[in-house]
């Protein structure tokens, strides 16, 4: 059939019409199509960009993490009720414990048998201890940990108590072992010559009145240390509130060491005290830690090397921790309530003279100056300036020889030599540095 021009025209002119909206709608229906694919595109590079620039950023964070090794790690946040719930729990623990040591109970009912390679070794000084001996000990062999060796460092008792118990206690434990001084030597040289003999993997200290608060005190600690391979593990200890308390009230060390921290170079840590700058991460006891058996032996041995007296009566536990933590090169410490500490008149840091007192300032203002490095010597021109006053001759003397390094050691500012100068004119003389 023959179609009419016109008609045929109107026909291919629809057609024009219907294929020119079909490719404009197609045109457009690709757009919508096309747009969210492009941001798509666009997305995928940009996430993929910023996943490598955050890869970059923690490779640099972990590398200056381990460049700087004087920082403080923090482990873990703790919050307020979290840190109080585990507080009481740990209190409520270590006081059943400590009633079970006080009253002499075995709680773990094992045969005492000697350890070839004991993993901890406990050092306690004794002098004219009496009873509470047998109770202290009994916190020690109440310990989960039964790979350990008991060093009882006998300065020179005498009374018949202590030394009975101490032959007692030998002959029922042979992992106990015995040392008498010739005559009274001091807590620091007790304790130097029972870290010479110690044969544990760690060597620990306890004052002879104080107690161990926990059944796995050992056992946590050292698993810290051998995990992290640190030097020295710290833990928390609890004090009596008063000194007539008898074991049956204490407060918790918690203003020391709120968080737990990894701390390497400890000695830098050590120095902010000298500066009365607030610094809560650190406390100078030498008991509530243990310290790997070759850094202690190496500490002791830079206390004879370096002619420093083994006969300081007061403070010593700050001399023993401050050389400790200059041989030492790492620090951890753990949330665990490790020692129950009594404080009472007694000691000897509350019956020392103001004399003996500087006499131990000077002592470790020089011990502080010869094993500090460079610009660290200039905490012992701070320590004298804070610490220190003329007193008689003798101090006076020993005074000066410490001024003398300070006064000509190029590492410390002038500033802090002046501060000295100021001080000390009047001994110091005409003297000219």
């Amino acid at each position: 059939m023959n179609i009419p021009s016109n008609i045929e025209k109107e026909n291919e002119e629809n057609n024009n019409i219907l294929n020119d909206n079909f490719l404009n709608d197609s045109t457009a229906f690709l757009d919508k199509i096309k747009t969210p694919i492009i941001l798509e595109e666009l997305y995928l590079k940009a996430y993929t960009s910023t996943k490598k620039i955050l890869i970059i950023i923690i490779i640099i964070s972990v590398f200056i993490l381990y460049i700087h090794t004087d920082e403080f790690i923090t482990l873990k946040n703790i919050t307020d009720k979290e840190n109080f719930t585990t507080k009481l729990k740990a209190k409520q623990k270590g006081r059943k414990y400590l009633d079970h040591c006080l009253e002499e109970i075995n709680i773990n009912n094992q045969k005492f048998e000697i350890s070839l390679n004991p993993k901890i070794t406990m050092i306690i000084p004794v002098y004219n201890t009496g009873e509470i001996l047998k109770k202290v000990v009994k916190s020690i062999q109440n310990q989960n940990m039964q790979d350990i060796e008991i060093i009882l460092a006998n300065d020179f008792s005498n009374d018949n108590i202590t030394l009975d118990i101490l032959e007692k206690l030998k002959e029922e434990d042979p992992r106990i072992v015995v040392i008498n001084n010739k005559k009274n030597m001091g807590i620091l040289y007790s304790r130097s010559i029972s870290v010479l003999q110690a044969r544990g993997e760690y060597i620990t200290n306890l004052d002879h009145d104080d107690f161990i608060f926990d059944e796995d005190v050992f056992d946590t600690s050292y698993k810290s240390a051998k995990n992290g391979n640190f030097d020295i593990i710290s833990f928390m200890y609890v004090a009596s509130k008063d000194y007539y308390s008898e074991y049956k009230e204490f407060d918790l060390s918690e203003h020391y060491i709120p968080h737990n921290y990894e701390v390497y170079q400890p000695q830098l840590s050590f120095y902010t005290l000298f500066v009365n700058e607030e610094f809560s991460y650190f406390d100078y006891t030498i008991w509530a830690k243990i310290y790997k058996n070759n850094i202690y032996k190496k500490a002791i041995d830079t206390l004879t090397y370096e002619r420093y007296s083994m006969f300081v009566t007061t403070h010593e536990d700050i001399i023993g921790i401050f050389v400790l933590c200059n041989v030492a090169n790492s620090y951890k410490f753990i949330r665990k309530i490790g020692v129950y500490h009594k404080d009472y008149p007694a000691s000897t840091s509350h019956l020392t003279s103001y004399d003996k007192m500087l006499h131990y300032f000077i002592i470790f203002a020089d011990i502080v100056f010869d094993l500090s490095k460079n610009q660290d010597k200039k905490y012992a021109a701070i320590y004298l300036d804070n610490r220190v006053e003329i007193s008689n001759d003798e101090n006076n003397k020993n005074v000066l020889k410490v001024i003398n390094k300070i006064m000509n050691c190029d590492y410390i500012e002038q500033k802090y030599k002046d501060k000295i100068k100021n001080k000390f004119g009047k001994i110091l003389g005409d003297k000219k540095y």
